[in-house]
């Protein structure tokens, strides 16, 4: 073999090397740039979800809802000792199911509208306040999965705003499975007033 065969043989596998390389960069970051647009997706699918019910619960009851929770058909019956929801699936229900179902976890589902649905729309429909969220601000928890903390500017009345603090987490399905309301600023007591 002589010098030049040598440097033939020693200049393709230079070559080969290079195209290696380069194609391992290549796929390198081809992983790195999907498997980061995935990750964000899924914390902004994540949030989505909670601007959504942020959305909902700090607006202004609509005439539907209203009179749902006006229709007899729909009232809780008392029995002296516990509250007891009718057997039949009611309107209301639908309606309910239909606007927050979807977001949260059965458990939360439940304990949402047991404490939170109602708390700042219906008696902003009755003392007329035009409810509405201005700003809303996430930050992801670092220690814990899933889990939010929120701030929320309300608008309502003329020129009057509350800043509404809490906490949500919503899992791997993006729904939510915990959601708490810190502080209000004093916005229910003046929708309550």
């Amino acid at each position: 073999m002589g010098i030049n065969d040598k440097s033939k043989a020693h200049g393709l596998s230079f070559r080969h090397l290079i195209i290696g390389v380069v194609i391992v960069l290549i796929v390198g970051l081809i992983v790195f740039f999907v498997g980061r647009q995935w990750f964000f997706t899924d914390d902004q699918g994540k949030e989505k979800v909670i601007e959504q019910v942020l959305n909902e619960q700090f607006s202004t009851a609509d005439e539907a809802l209203i009179r749902l929770i006006e229709s007899p058909e729909n009232a809780t019956i008392l029995d002296g000792t516990t509250n007891a929801m009718p057997e039949e699936h009611t309107a209301l229900n639908a309606f309910l199911e239909e606007k927050y179902g979807a977001y949260f976890t059965e458990e939360m589902y439940q304990e949402y509208l047991t404490t939170y649905a109602f708390m700042y729309q219906v008696p902003a429909y009755y003392s007329n306040y035009p409810l509405q969220t201005t700003e809303i601000s996430l930050e992801k928890n670092q220690n814990e999965d899933g889990l939010y903390n929120f701030t929320v500017n309300v608008s309502y009345g003329e020129n009057e705003e509350s800043l509404v603090s809490g906490r949500a987490r919503v899992n791997d399905t993006k729904k939510l499975n915990y959601f708490e309301i810190l502080e209000d600023d004093g916005l229910q007591q003046v929708l309550n007033n």
